[in-house]
């Protein structure tokens, strides 16, 4: 299990996320933006910079209305070679 040290959202709909255990990755959030649904609030800069929280345990970071991202997740999104090696498969559902 992953947990989040801390994150900082960027205009660009990117957040960097510092791992507690160690390393800082950026997670592009424009593809869940596009989909649209209860992402559409987050295509507002203002909104997905403003209101972005993280969970206190570091569980996940979300925004308003229950839009949340699970830490693990996140980091099979930027390391899917973990994923294979964890779940002997090359990509996540959305």
């Amino acid at each position: 299990m992953y947990w989040i040290e801390s994150a900082t959202p960027n205009r660009d709909f990117t957040v960097t996320i510092r791992w507690k255990h160690g390393p800082t990755t950026t997670v592009d959030f424009a593809p869940n933006i596009a989909k649209g649904g209860v992402c559409v609030p987050m295509g507002d800069p203002d909104y997905f910079v403003g209101t972005m929280q993280v969970d206190p345990e570091g569980y996940c970071l979300g925004w308003p209305d229950e839009v949340d991202f699970s830490a693990d997740s996140l980091w099979y999104r930027t390391h899917p070679e973990d994923l294979e090696r964890d779940f002997g498969v090359s990509s996540a559902a959305e």
